[in-house]
């Protein structure tokens, strides 16, 4: 239920700030005033499936740019022009860029919400979680949550992704487009 993990989401604030404070004061994060819009708008390099991949306009703003600025920030964290590789249970070995794959990526949005990178890593660490078993849609996350892991000095889990179920012309299956839920083919097909 999607209104009660934003519950308890809210209730974890305080650990998802400890994380940033810790980030911030290595030197780690930095303001950006982007609208979605102006990320949208702006000749920015996208990845093939679309996404904008952050220039990192914010970077480097002088104390008194920021100043000048009246958005409310959201804090960026500056991603290294390195790989992170690791062995996924299902896929096997992979190896990701995470400037060139990412840019530099929000770790807490403008209204003050913890974003997904931040909240999923602080979470599975704060649970004690050591295997992580999703879908193959999310294997792009994992570099991004391993450097946040070892930037916090955290035990990461291992990762096994698995492959997605596809409607027939490839696109993934989804209740938002009309695709029938397992409850119901489970209810339709077993007597």
């Amino acid at each position: 239920n999607w209104d009660r993990r934003a519950a308890d989401q809210s209730t974890r604030r305080d650990a998802y700030n400890d994380a940033l404070r810790t980030l911030s004061q290595r030197q780690h994060l930095y303001p950006c005033y982007c609208s979605r819009d102006q990320l949208h708008a702006a000749s920015a390099p996208h990845a093939s499936d679309g996404r904008v991949i952050y220039g990192g306009t914010c970077r480097n703003l002088t104390d008194a740019q920021k100043r000048a600025m009246t958005k409310q920030p959201s804090l960026r964290i500056e991603l290294p022009n390195r790989n992170i590789s690791f062995h996924d249970g299902l896929q096997g070995d992979v190896s990701m860029c995470l400037q060139q794959e990412y840019g530099d990526i929000i770790l807490r949005r403008a209204d003050g919400v913890a974003a997904y990178q931040l909240a999923v890593v602080v979470d599975d660490a704060r649970m004690g979680v050591t295997e992580v078993v999703r879908g193959s849609d999310l294997l792009s996350s994992t570099a991004r949550q391993l450097y946040l892991y070892r930037l916090l000095g955290l035990q990461a889990p291992q990762f096994a992704h698995c492959p997605l179920l596809l409607a027939a012309d490839g696109r993934r299956l989804s209740k938002r487009d009309g695709d029938q839920s397992l409850e119901n083919l489970r209810a339709k097909y077993t007597a």
